[in-house]
């Protein structure tokens, strides 16, 4: 099979169609956090009313989408495939803090279910998708994870305030 290239012709708009898997691997696991996490927040980390989850995640779903609206964009500089590269590593770092605190707390983690039928198989899709057609480079694909992981502390942290 051929393989795309960052360099050169851009990739066509049916295979940058996998960019669109950030967004709605965080629709799906917002859906399943709502109502619940909140509550599960409070009693383990830090008090957090339902309003302010919404108050994060409305501005932050349509960070994602916009980002997956440009990385599916053919005539997109690459920063955009970079960056929703990330959130779908962060989606995966956001899949193992979930499935480590159920286990620590030996209770149900909301969002769970999805981080890991969902978030962690469209990771490694995502992942392997990017080996075979070479949407990123494999410096750039290293650098997003670390960016992914970066975010995802970054949340984890907030959890504490």
């Amino acid at each position: 099979m051929t393989q795309t290239k960052v360099q050169g012709a851009a990739p066509n708009a049916s295979i940058l169609a996998v960019f669109w898997l950030p967004s709605g691997t965080f629709l799906l696991h917002t859906l399943e956090e709502l109502p619940d996490f909140p509550a599960w927040v409070s009693t383990h980390f830090g008090a957090m009313g339902l309003l302010e989850f919404a108050a994060i995640h409305i501005p932050l779903i349509g960070v994602v989408l916009w980002t997956s609206y440009r990385a599916q964009d053919p005539d997109s500089p690459w920063g955009w495939r970079f960056m929703a590269y990330a959130f779908q590593w962060q989606f995966a770092f956001n899949a193992l803090f979930h499935l480590s605190a159920s286990a620590i707390f030996g209770d149900y983690s909301p969002g769970m279910v999805t981080a890991a039928t969902v978030a962690l198989p469209a990771t490694a899709f995502l992942t392997l998708f990017n080996r075979r057609h070479g949407l990123l480079p494999s410096g750039a694909a290293l650098g997003a994870v670390g960016v992914g992981a970066v975010i995802a502390l970054a949340a984890v942290a907030f959890l504490f305030i």
